[in-house]
């Protein structure tokens, strides 16, 4: 086999490998929470694409507004975390969770991290991946309430060159198309949130 094919055929063998079912820890005290409203912090990042935290903080209040919480608007949390020196998401691990649902008004605070936001057109490889950690944590006792993970991927291995160039110019075009749409990685990213928060209990 040509050595040009070993890393599309590798990847394409990690890429059919068995997934591994997300696990959640949900803690009892949730059930007892009686306002549901939440702030949805800025979220923390890993990715190189400056867009991520963004795109993941958005599709997450959108999950949670679905399983019957309510988010706050983030313009307004964002505007009572600048009072408290916060303006992104590496930010939030240096205030307690008090001091935050103090100025925000509530007990409900969930947290992010974008562990991974990538898009690579290699030519005969094309990888779009997204994931995202989530938790729900209370400001009165600090306690995580909920914590899930979640991951999107589409993996493509193109052994012809002349279908590997085809994609080459098909994907580069979906992405650009998604950039403008402010919706990069949109299919990845919207699984990798909705995995995350699978395992909220719904209200």
């Amino acid at each position: 086999m040509a050595r040009s094919l070993l890393i599309p055929m590798a990847l394409l063998t990690a890429a059919c490998a068995c997934a591994v079912k997300p696990a959640y820890l949900v803690s009892p005290a949730l059930s007892a929470a009686a306002d549901l409203r939440v702030a949805v912090l800025p979220f923390d990042s890993q990715a190189v694409d400056i867009s991520a935290p963004d795109v993941m903080r958005k599709l997450a209040a959108e999950n949670l507004s679905l399983r019957g919480y309510a988010p706050l608007p983030a313009a307004d949390v964002d505007t009572k975390l600048s009072a408290l020196g916060i303006s992104e998401g590496g930010q939030t691990g240096g205030v307690k969770p008090k001091d935050i649902g103090a100025a925000l008004g509530v007990d409900l605070l969930c947290y992010g991290e974008v562990e991974d936001f990538n898009f690579q057109n290699l030519g005969f490889v094309i990888r779009k991946s997204a994931a995202l950690k989530v938790k729900l944590v209370s400001a009165a006792t600090g306690e995580t309430l909920y914590e899930g993970s979640g991951s999107g991927k589409d993996i493509k291995v193109y052994l012809d060159r002349d279908e590997a160039t085809r994609a080459f110019v098909e994907q580069m075009a979906i992405k650009l198309a998604d950039n403008m749409m402010k919706v990069p990685l949109k299919r990845e990213a919207e699984k990798a949130a909705w995995q995350a928060l699978d395992g909220l209990p719904r209200r």
